[in-house]
């Protein structure tokens, strides 16, 4: 079974779960902030598991916060395993293998929460956050990692990644990474589990992701991966994101996806784990930018931290009809 690209040949929809979504230049719409949303629930998810530790002590929310994102207009939900790492279940006092389970479960519950809206074909990316995030000081955003190498990294992350590959996940979704290293260590893995994936960074600046390095020369490490299938940017400013999707689109093959789903514009504090400083974007501004990405060539849009089902609304509505030339008021 194939998915025609214009302009490029019939690639494998097995290969690429977003092709037929994107088909015509339908816009694929991601969903928003899963733990925000948990958050507004009232649990309590400042630990080093983060919004994971609800796979043990409060599966329902996890799965009644994905119904909501589906039901909002997400095609795609996130699983809540982005934190998910077996030192940390550790910490709950649960055994590796019942930790492996958990993080399985994470597909499980994405899975149900598309079930439970019905209708269109709706997809599960199992997250794969970077290494910095189980530190639990905020070093996704600066990838300084004392002691890690390439090869430490892939290890690290191969249990996580093969939990939800065993589990069904549609696409993987390696995000937030914050420097060549890890990007380099998740290709790799990528490669091994011959999985699709996507990666995203986590991005300072227009052209930098956190640790410094180039963002045209990170998303280019990836490009040249056939199981990339998409390369982007997450958990970033939304006024960075114009000038980094037209990056990300010149060093992509045409037919890869540009993935796009910024947070609100707050700084995240690793040492207080509190929102510090920045602007909320509204979810009215937050689609206006997300028109004028989607007119430099992103063709997946969602949001991160502090984003919400009322903005997955908002940017479904925007790209209901005809989506690839919606009015780019933002541009």
């Amino acid at each position: 079974m194939t998915a025609e690209v214009v302009g490029q040949p019939c690639i494998p929809v097995g290969k690429d779960p977003l092709a037929a979504l994107s088909r015509n230049g339908r816009v694929v719409v991601l969903d928003g902030g899963l733990a925000t949303h948990i958050e507004s629930f009232g649990e309590d998810i400042d630990h080093a598991l983060w919004s994971a530790r609800c796979l043990v002590v409060n599966p329902d929310v996890i799965r009644r916060a994905h119904t909501d994102y589906y039901a909002a207009g997400a095609d795609v939900a996130i699983t809540a395993s982005y934190q998910a790492h077996i030192p940390g279940f550790q910490a709950l006092g649960v055994d590796p293998a019942k930790a492996t389970d958990a993080m399985k479960s994470s597909v499980r519950l994405a899975q149900e929460g598309a079930s439970a809206v019905g209708g269109a074909t709706r997809l599960v990316a199992g997250s794969i956050g970077p290494y910095g995030a189980s530190l639990h000081n905020g070093s996704e955003y600066t990838g300084d990692y004392p002691g890690m190498d390439e090869d430490k990294l892939l290890e690290w992350h191969r249990p996580r990644a093969k939990a939800l590959v065993e589990a069904g996940c549609d696409i993987l979704a390696c995000e937030t990474v914050p420097c060549m290293m890890e990007a380099r260590a998740l290709v790799r893995l990528v490669e091994e589990l011959q999985h699709p994936a996507w990666v995203t960074f986590s991005c300072r600046s227009g052209s930098e992701v956190c640790s410094g390095e180039r963002f045209a020369d990170c998303v280019s490490a990836v490009a040249a991966c056939s199981y990339v299938v998409g390369a982007g940017v997450n958990c970033s400013d939304p006024r960075f994101v114009a000038e980094l999707v037209g990056t990300c689109r010149e060093n992509l093959p045409v037919w890869k996806h540009v993935v796009v789903y910024p947070n609100s514009g707050e700084v995240w504090c690793g040492e207080t784990h509190a929102w510090k400083s920045g602007t909320a974007t509204a979810d009215e501004a937050f689609v206006t930018m997300a028109r004028q990405w989607v007119s430099l060539g992103a063709t997946c849009v969602g949001g991160c931290c502090r984003t919400s089902p009322a903005t997955i609304a908002a940017l479904r509505a925007a790209f209901a009809d005809n989506p690839a030339v919606a009015d780019n008021t933002g541009a």
